[in-house]
């Protein structure tokens, strides 16, 4: 049940601003600003679960973060063969905080500036801003996602942290994609002649992004046979050793990164 829900309260925040932008002749702005709203509630419901399953089951990932890729620069090993560390005590919520909140901040700067070039450029009709329907349409999302952090605190307290990891790293892929499409889409339509016809473009392809972080992610214990044999052939690709080889290092590496996350926290005296 708790899937379904979170099945249809996700499609329905994708909906909303396609729904207005295809059907009820939102301008480029107010879509935007409704884009610009679900990222940042996004954000703060996804704080809202941290915080609390901070509280209700502290686990190592969230008061001493082993982030992807920081396997073997966490700690650096002294003569007596002590660890020690070599990198200042981080949360994930502040990690997560700062860096989706810092480019929430940044997209509505940029936000501005380009409905300000297009307005100068003589596409006004584009940046008007429609309150009452940026109104309803964030009402909408704030509703679909108050529904779907509702049903998930029924059972955040059993949550293992690398769930709320996932969902966070679901969150920032978004707000990434949203940055870079802003950044390459448009600087064009400012600059073309056709900027309803790329705004519709970049309502279908933020639409399918958010699509494809609601669909099951592939994660083959083995790396498929083709790609071995091909990335096998690349001279000094992973010298010594063959891509699988170096697939099951990596795997092993992001299992025990998991592992340490998923810990009692125990704090150091």
């Amino acid at each position: 049940m708790n899937r379904v829900v979170h099945l249809v309260s996700t499609l329905g925040v994708i909906a909303v601003p396609v729904f207005g932008w295809f059907t009820q002749d939102w301008s480029g702005a107010t879509t935007l600003a409704v884009y610009w709203f679900e990222t940042v509630a996004a954000t703060l419901f996804i704080l809202g679960r941290i915080a609390l399953h901070q509280r209700w089951s502290p686990k190592r990932g969230h008061f001493d973060y082993n982030a992807p890729g920081n396997e073997d620069g966490r700690y650096r090993y002294t003569v007596n063969g002590r660890r020690r560390r070599s990198q200042p005590l981080s949360t994930y919520m502040s990690s997560f905080a700062v860096i989706s909140l810092s480019f929430s901040a940044v997209h509505g700067v940029f936000l501005g500036a380009v409905l300000f070039l297009l307005n100068h450029n003589g596409v006004g009709h584009l940046v008007q801003v429609q309150w009452r329907s940026v109104g309803l349409g964030c009402l909408a999302v704030c509703a679909f996602m108050t529904v779907d952090f509702l049903v998930d605190l029924t059972r955040l307290r059993d949550w293992p942290f690398r769930q709320l990891e996932e969902i966070g790293s679901q969150v920032l892929g978004r707000v990434m994609v949203v940055h870079m499409t802003l950044l390459i889409g448009f600087l064009a339509i400012a600059v073309t002649d056709a900027p309803d016809a790329l705004f519709g473009v970049f309502v279908v392809l933020r639409t399918m992004a958010q699509l494809s972080s609601a669909l099951p992610q592939w994660k083959p214990a083995r790396p498929p046979a083709w790609l071995a044999n091909a990335l096998d052939r690349v001279p000094n690709a992973h010298r010594g050793k063959k891509f699988e080889e170096f697939w099951a290092e990596e795997q092993t590496a992001e299992r025990q990164r998991i592992e340490a996350n998923e810990r009692p926290w125990q704090p150091q005296p």
